[in-house]
């Protein structure tokens, strides 16, 4: 089944169609986030927006779908991977671009933190 296209933009990368959209996250205190999801939802990724101003520390991208390139260890639920330092506020298309570029990108090592975005030990 196809997803919801209202109130979604779409871009174009990697030669795949994705859409994004902006929201509140309700399960995460209200956060506004950047979801961005493909077409055939195997790629699933929610971003704080913000976060590189604001928290001081490095920022995270929630993993959600089970595309995302540089882990491969069997998984069960969502992952939060350190990333880039981007120019994050306010979201753009831009920054979703960055964001789907880096996903789908060859990376050295995959960082994992935990909710509040501190280091995972012992991973």
């Amino acid at each position: 089944m196809g997803i919801s296209k209202k109130n979604r933009r779409k871009i174009i990368r990697q030669g795949k169609v994705f859409y994004w959209y902006v929201n509140p996250d309700y399960d995460d205190a209200g956060k506004i986030k950047v979801h961005i999801l493909s077409e055939d939802k195997k790629f699933i990724v929610a971003y704080e927006i913000g976060q590189v101003s604001r928290m001081g520390k490095s920022p995270y991208l929630v993993v959600i779908g089970q595309e995302f390139n540089g882990y491969s260890l069997q998984r069960t639920g969502y992952i939060r991977a350190w990333t880039p330092a981007w120019d994050d506020f306010p979201a753009t298309p831009l920054l979703v671009g960055k964001i789907i570029d880096w996903c789908y990108s060859e990376k050295q090592e995959i960082v994992l933190v935990d909710w509040k975005g501190e280091l995972i030990s012992g991973v």
